[in-house]
């Protein structure tokens, strides 16, 4: 007996073996939840459609000191606790 490795062989029907959707994406009941080529896409963007802001300048426009200002704006500190009342002066503490 040899233990010299056999070739990998590719499996011609893969699909039928592993149970698993076909790369043509064709919807079984096995895998309800996958995306397959006929539900990706077929929307068309508007030839007049114009972005209302670019988040991409908005990032490149942040420095280190507009960054620290929003930054103190957003945080919330907790209010400091009072400092506790001193006895008043002649009481004594008994």
């Amino acid at each position: 007996m040899s233990d010299a490795p056999k070739p990998f062989l590719h499996r011609t029907n893969r699909q039928a073996i592993t149970k698993e959707p076909d790369p043509a994406g064709r919807w079984s009941k096995q895998f309800p939840d996958m995306i397959g080529y006929s539900s990706q896409g077929g929307g068309k963007v508007p030839a007049d459609f114009a972005w209302v802001s670019s988040p991409k300048q908005e990032q490149e426009e942040l420095t280190p000191e507009t960054l620290a200002a929003r930054f103190a704006s957003l945080r919330v500190t907790p209010p400091r606790p009072q400092a506790p009342a001193l006895p008043a002066e002649g009481t004594k503490k008994e």
